[in-house]
């Protein structure tokens, strides 16, 4: 005769916790994986019926713009954050590879005389910019792998150190007038139907970014290592990976993404400022938060971080057609951003 006694409902919910059990329900599991593109859609719905503006194609043409760069830079921070680090440098590595391609292109050049200034061609300048971010990115990975300093001390420093160099270069003056033959890197007009429908080029090139991310990320080792050392290094070591080799190469990634911003954004502005993107570390982590990428590490995807942007802009884009005044938008983004965190302390809670 068995002694098994069944437990009640309520006896295995006191035993299991409530947490536990809305983690293993699948509707909060959907909530997890979505939540943050259904806000996106009933945000953008809302939107479009209380203000006639926001639906329009060239409202839309702007809040693609804003993600874009945005995006580009939090896919690269989506990276960094899986293996548990953090980059603080990408903002301040927008401005410097901005500086570095309009002074290589146009005659004023980077701090020197005009009789002295290289102008070169556009297809050289640019590949010389992103091998300068790239490069530092690589020197920030070998000083936080060989030398075992914390992300955030190293990231920190370039910060600064990259925001410097990007004064000094400039003398601290915007550098104008880039070639105009790069236009078609904010926008290009294909026909459909016999009319010309203008597309931010931009958008174009952040998804292909997102593609091939989430492609490195799913097929590659470098992916899987990636979600394996923010889920624990020690054990990743320990079965014999290359911890630091990977490290390297997501921050090189990382700054190669930054860089790659950077050039686009003094290409829409017409001008390399050491100003440019300084906002964007911030909304970059933001992004990639909002999109579920754990700051923990080990959790999170690239497309959730596209959401993330993408969410971002609109919120930008809403405030600026309500006139909300400029002085309030850190504010309302510094409000996301503190929420954000929450919700992944939250969600980690649910895992658990």
């Amino acid at each position: 005769m068995s002694n098994t006694v069944s437990e009640s409902p309520s006896s295995k919910v006191t035993r299991m916790g409530g947490a536990s059990i809305l983690g293993r329900i699948p509707f909060w599991k959907i909530i997890d994986e979505a939540g943050v593109l259904l806000v996106l859609i009933v945000l953008m719905a809302a939107l479009s019926f209380d203000n006639e503006v926001f639906g329009t194609w060239f409202n839309m043409r702007l809040i693609a713009l804003d993600a874009a760069l945005v995006g580009i830079v939090a896919c690269g921070q989506t990276f960094v954050i899986l293996t548990a680090g953090i980059d603080l440098s990408l903002g301040s590595m927008v401005a410097f590879s901005g500086v570095v391609v309009a002074g290589l292109m146009t005659v004023r050049g980077l701090a020197f005389p005009e009789q002295m200034s290289p102008q070169l061609s556009p297809w050289v300048a640019i590949p010389i910019a992103l091998a300068f971010g790239t490069l530092y990115g690589t020197l920030q990975g070998v000083i936080i792998t060989k030398l075992r300093i914390t992300p955030f001390i190293v990231t920190l420093g370039s910060l600064s150190i990259l925001q410097g160099l990007a004064l000094v270069l400039s003398n601290a003056a915007p550098v104008q007038q880039l070639p105009r033959d790069l236009r078609w890197m904010i926008q290009i007009r294909p026909e459909v139907l016999g009319v010309e429908l203008p597309l931010p080029m931009p958008a174009i090139i952040m998804l292909l970014v997102y593609i091939t991310a989430w492609l490195v990320l799913r097929y590659t080792k470098l992916g899987r290592y990636a979600y394996a050392i923010g889920g624990n290094e020690t054990a990743t070591r320990l079965s014999g990976i290359k911890v630091d080799r990977y490290l390297i190469a997501i921050y090189s990634l990382s700054a190669f993404l930054a860089a790659m911003a950077g050039v686009i954004l003094a290409v829409r502005l017409d001008s390399g400022n050491y100003t440019n993107g300084e906002t964007y570390t911030l909304d970059g982590v933001a992004a990639a938060v909002i999109g579920g990428t754990s700051l923990m590490g080990g959790v999170g995807g690239v497309w959730g971080t596209l959401v993330g942007a993408v969410l971002m802009s609109v919120v930008r884009n809403a405030l600026v057609l309500y006139n909300v005044p400029s002085m309030w938008h850190r504010v309302v983004v510094g409000g996301i951003i503190v929420g954000a965190v929450a919700i992944d302390a939250l969600r980690k809670r649910f895992r658990s």
